[in-house]
Parts: structure tokens; C-alpha cells; sequence
């Protein structure tokens, strides 16, 4: 089959990468905008059209939440259906030895729309049904077993029970997936049927259900195979980038021309080689599918009938010539050399982006310490980040998590500590012997340490307990006198307007992880996102709405020189020091030299890009 699909994909390559071409270049520019608009009509029914992290879970268990979640993933199926079709009629076009056009490929795939709908929506709902116990069932064991402590204690620590939860739900998912997969092996000829056959979506579901009978373990182990050379396929691309560019890199600094020029050479070819793996992975497929179709269920056949271009004979009709891709590839390095010498003639450049010492900096000294919010200090940090909360005396403490397990095996949670409670616990040993001596400072003792050394982040932490959170921090910053050298963060919104409500003209910012919906219509003066959100496109988003954007936590230096590259305004880090250097090292280099490391950290050829944040860092 897999040598049969590659002779139909030989032969009608152009045809088939140029419907793929238009047929994501129509959902881009029409079906994902609907899909949006009608997640924004879900999203409306929220108080601010967003929802973040924590609330997530909360919107998607409402009954309105969960109804999004089903129509826009049916939408988004479909949309991947719809482009699969056309691929399909191409093909069915190469195994009956006939020549079809995408146009008409496309014209026919979009009469069997309805089809193609029902079809999606009948196997989502199914899906659901099957998934819906399990969900249930892992959040059941989270609540039962892991509310006890806060949730960094267990993933810092890994207990019996937390390491027996994770056992569980692994397998869990494991046989949730197998039956997917086993369901999804049932309906593999759905498609073909609902565009060759004149099935409806339902008709054709039971249909392939019925002739995959007594096969589906075969397919299934198929689908895992393909599965598997698909991401060897996208592992061995980008291995193979690097390796060619190691060749066309001089290694000479003061051959600046020639470095840039490999650079932008290995640029180009990385991304025609993301390219060309997700087109050929992407067409191939169903190539594959529709082969496994014919020799299952028959022969099928195009109705109502296709005007064939012509009989498609032996040898490939270049429509889209390897010349004209060529010269496309040379224009484009072009492009991108020319604009990096025009813009490396602004030697006046500079980069305005700030370090943040996260909790002090604790990759150095324990989180959240005077010794570590010292150190911070002294490393050179612009600013040093907080979590505060309150104790049972109402005093504002520097604290993240919700109780004392993970840092020292006290089952003590903040709201309920008194001042002598929180004196007698150490904090500090975790992280080493030396650090015996340190314990739960006040928001107040910070303040005046970081007075005339640098401004503080504070971040407002809520646990469900506090009483007047927001109006005690503002009065300890106003009598430290350091008004106008704090900023204050917070994960959830809602506390954050509480705070702008008391004091309008501070600095605010949402500190992000997960989000559904538009961040920057949010009233906020920056957002906090993670590596992994902080794209050039996300960035220069926020910009033009006048934010400032922050990202965390990064601590490597190939990292933390991208981020710096793509335009974020700071960098929250555990490694100041490090994170100083790379900064004073950038500052260093020509605006060239400044690009072209840039192109080495997005290429992979520098190591440590792919480190990203976890959300229980924030």
C-alpha cells in the first residue's frame, strides 16, 4: 500500500501540494476566522471575553463552556476534513489512471460538505462519550488524593500517593487512547465513502465500521506505525539542517558576510524542510487511507462524474516547475540577506529589555529569601519578583505556595501561621545546609531592602483565604515609600482590577499561562506569558496595543537571547547572573552579529531553545 500510495503521490505531486497549499490558505483566510468568531460568541457570555489559567477548567465544566468546546472542535475538524477531500478526489483521480485538477477536486469536495459535517459531528460526539468517564475519573482522583498539599509539593517531591495518582491516570490514558485509536481504525474509510459512495456522514461511519470488522487491530497497529515514521520523519529534518549547516557556517568570526549568509541559508532551509514534512505527511495520509479503501471496500467511483483533465500516463506533469522553485528559494534568501544589511546600518540600536530576578533568584539561593532576594541584588537584577499572601494576623508575607510542604514538610498552609509560627519555620535548608537560618520575611522587609537597589514585582497570590489582600499591600508599599518603584502581577484578573480600583495609576500586569480568548483587550499594562507563547507574532501584538511584555521563566542563555531578539521588554529568570551576561554580551556585538545569533538559537543550532516554562513556576 505504502509504495502505491508513493507512485499516486509521484504523479500528481504538483496537484496535490497545490491543493494543500489553497486549501490551507482558504481555511487560514476563512474557515479559522469563523471558528474564531464563534468562540468569541462563547467567550462573550464571560464578564471580559477571557478566560485564564484556573478559570479555564471552571468555563469549560459550565454547560455553555462545554458546548464551545464541542462546536469549535467540530469546526476545526471539519476544516481538516475539508482539506483532506480534495486530496482524496486527486488521488482517487491517480488510481483510476486519470488526470483531476485541484479546482474540481475542490468543487467536488465542497458538494459533500453536509456529509463531511455529519460525518464529523456524529465521531466527536462518540469521542466524547468515550473520554467523558475518564476525565471524570482523573479528576476524581485529584481531588480524593492531591488537595491535601499544595501541588508543588507534589510535583517537587513525588510522595507514594502522587507517584501512584500519575501511575493511575497513565493508564488511564493509556487505555482511553486505545480505544480511540481502535474506534478511529473502525472509521478510517468514513471519508472515502461519504465522497465515493453518496453516504451520508452516519451511513458512512457504519459503514466502515462494519467492513473494518475483524481488521481494526491490524489498522490500528498501522496508524501507530505511521504515527511513529512521521515523527522520526520531523525528528531527522531538523537533525539534518543542522548538521548541513555545520557545513555551510564558516567558522571564522571575522567572515561576517559568509556567516550571515550561512545562517540565512540554514533559516531558509530549515523552514522548507518544516515545510516539506508536513506537506508530505499531510498528503500522503490519505493517499494511504484511500488505497487501504479500495482494497477493503471496492472500487467506489466520482459521482456525479468529473470532466477528467486527461488520462494521467506514467510520468508527472510538472505544472509548477522545479525552476520556478529554485528561483523562489534564491529571491527569498535575497530578501532576507538585503533586509538584515539595511537594518545592521542602525548602529544606534539598543535593547531596553529588563532582568527580573524570579523570587529572588532561585536558582542561586532559596526561593523567595532575603538571601536570595540579596543575591538577586547583587547580580545585577532590575527588579526582583515576589509572591505574597497573607497569614492569620492579616500581615502580607512573601510566600507561593499555599502551605509549607514542599519547602519544609510543614503542614501548616499561610492563611492560618501566625508571626511566631512563620519565625520557627525554616525555609532554607531544602536548598542547602547554609540557608538554615532563613524564614518567611514580610512584604515590608523586602521593601526596604530593595529600596534605591531595585524596584519589586509583586505578585498577588490567592488561595481562596484572603480578606484584604489588595488594600494591605497597598499600604505597606505607600509607608516603605516605594510607590513608584513597584509593579503588581497577578494570575488571576479579577484581583488585579480589585488593586486598580484602590490604586489606578500603578503598574499592572496578568501573568499568564493558559488563556482562551484575546489577552491584550484585557485592562492591563503588561502581560506575563511563557516561552512557548512568546512568538514574534504575539509579541509585536501586544505592543501595538501599548503593553509591555514579559517573559518567564527563562534560564537558558540560547533562550534568553532569542527572547530578547523576538523584543520582549523583560526576563523573568532564576538566573540572574547568567541572564546579565548574555545581556552584556548582545550589547557587545555589532547589530549583525546580534542577528545572526539570533538565527543560530531559532535554527537549533545553538542548543537549550526548546527549555520552556511551566506553569507552576508563575
Amino acid at each position: 500500500m505504502f509504495v502505491e500510495a508513493l507512485r499516486d503521490f509521484r504523479r500528481t505531486w504538483p496537484q496535490l501540494i497545490l491543493s494543500d497549499l489553497l486549501a490551507r490558505a482558504f481555511a487560514f483566510a476563512v474557515l479559522t476566522p469563523v471558528v474564531g468568531l464563534l468562540f468569541k460568541l462563547f467567550l462573550a457570555t464571560t464578564p471580559t471575553g477571557v478566560v485564564t489559567d484556573s478559570a479555564i477548567a471552571g468555563f469549560l465544566l459550565h454547560p455553555t463552556g462545554f458546548l464551545a468546546v464541542v462546536v469549535v472542535s467540530a469546526a476545526t475538524i471539519g476544516i481538516v476534513f475539508l482539506e483532506t477531500g480534495p486530496i482524496m478526489v486527486i488521488g482517487f483521480g491517480a488510481i483510476e489512471n486519470r488526470r483531476v485538477t485541484w479546482l474540481d477536486a475542490f468543487k467536488y469536495t465542497y458538494r459533500r460538505v453536509i456529509a463531511i459535517m455529519q460525518l464529523v459531528w456524529y465521531g466527536l460526539v462518540r469521542l466524547l462519550l468515550i473520554a467523558l468517564p475518564f476525565f471524570a475519573a482523573i479528576g476524581a482522583l485529584y481531588v480524593l488524593f492531591l488537595r491535601a498539599y499544595d501541588i508543588n509539593y507534589y510535583l517537587a517531591n513525588k510522595p507514594p500517593v502522587f507517584l501512584a495518582v500519575v501511575a493511575i491516570t497513565g493508564v488511564l490514558v493509556i487505555v482511553m487512547t486505545a480505544w480511540m485509536l481502535v474506534k478511529f481504525a473502525g472509521w478510517l474509510f468514513a471519508l472515502p465513502m461519504a465522497l465515493f459512495e453518496g453516504m451520508g456522514g452516519k451511513q458512512a461511519m457504519r459503514a466502515s465500521e462494519r467492513i473494518t470488522f475483524g481488521q481494526r487491530r491490524r489498522i490500528s497497529l498501522w496508524l501507530i506505525e505511521w504515527t511513529v515514521v512521521v515523527m522520526l520523519l520531523s525528528t531527522f529534518a531538523p537533525f539534518a539542517i543542522i548538521r548541513l549547516a555545520d557545513l555551510l557556517i564558516p567558522r571564522e568570526p571575522s567572515r561576517i558576510l559568509l556567516l550571515l549568509f550561512g545562517l540565512s541559508a540554514a533559516l531558509l532551509l530549515s523552514a522548507l524542510a518544516n515545510f516539506a514534512v508536513t506537506v508530505f505527511s499531510a498528503v500522503l495520509f490519505p493517499l494511504l487511507v484511500l488505497r487501504l479503501y479500495r482494497s477493503f471496500a471496492g472500487p467506489g467511483e466520482l459521482s456525479p462524474g468529473l470532466d477528467y483533465w486527461e488520462t494521467l500516463g506514467a510520468r508527472v506533469s510538472y505544472k509548477i516547475p522545479g525552476k520556478r522553485i529554485l528561483v523562489g528559494c534564491v529571491a527569498a534568501l535575497a530578501v532576507i540577506i538585503a533586509g538584515m544589511y539595511l537594518i545592521m546600518r542602525d548602529n544606534a540600536w539598543k535593547e531596553p529589555v529588563q532582568i527580573i530576578a524570579h523570587r529572588g533568584g532561585a536558582a542561586v539561593a532559596p526561593e523567595n529569601t532575603m538571601a536570595a532576594f540579596k543575591r538577586g541584588i547583587a547580580d545585577g537584577a532590575d527588579w526582583i519578583e515576589l509572591d505574597v499572601q497573607e497569614n492569620a494576623d492579616g500581615v502580607v508575607v512573601v510566600e507561593h505556595d499555599r502551605d509549607f510542604m514542599r519547602k519544609a514538610k510543614v503542614n501548616l498552609d499561610v492563611s492560618k501561621a501566625t508571626a511566631a509560627d512563620l519565625a520557627s519555620i525554616d525555609i532554607g535548608s531544602y536548598f542547602a545546609p547554609e540557608f538554615s537560618d532563613q524564614c518567611v520575611s514580610t512584604l515590608r522587609e523586602v521593601l526596604e531592602l530593595a529600596k534605591g537597589k531595585a524596584g519589586v514585582f509583586i505578585e498577588l497570590k490567592y488561595y481562596g483565604r484572603d480578606q484584604a489582600l489588595e488594600a494591605n499591600v497597598v499600604d505597606v508599599v505607600e509607608q516603605a515609600g516605594m510607590a513608584a518603584h513597584v509593579v503588581i502581577m497577578s494570575l488571576d484578573y479579577n484581583g488585579l482590577r480589585k488593586m486598580a480600583a484602590l490604586r489606578p495609576d500603578w503598574t499592572y500586569g496578568l501573568l499568564n499561562a493558559v488563556a482562551l480568548g484575546d489577552l491584550t483587550k484585557l485592562d492591563v499594562n503588561f502581560l506575563g506569558i511563557t516561552a512557548k507563547a512568546a512568538s514574534f507574532r504575539t509579541i509585536r501584538a501586544i505592543h501595538r496595543r501599548g503593553m509591555k511584555v514579559y517573559a518567564w521563566t527563562i534560564n537558558d542563555p540560547v533562550q534568553m537571547s532569542v527572547m530578547m531578539s523576538r523584543g520582549v521588554d523583560g526576563i523573568i529568570t532564576d538566573q540572574v547572573a547568567l541572564a546579565k551576561h548574555v545581556k552584556d554580551f548582545r550589547e557587545e556585538l555589532t547589530f549583525v552579529g546580534r542577528i545572526a545569533l539570533w538565527i543560530a538559537g531559532e535554527t537549533g543550532l545553538l542548543h537549550g531553545l526548546g527549555q520552556a516554562s511551566e506553569p507552576h513556576d508563575a
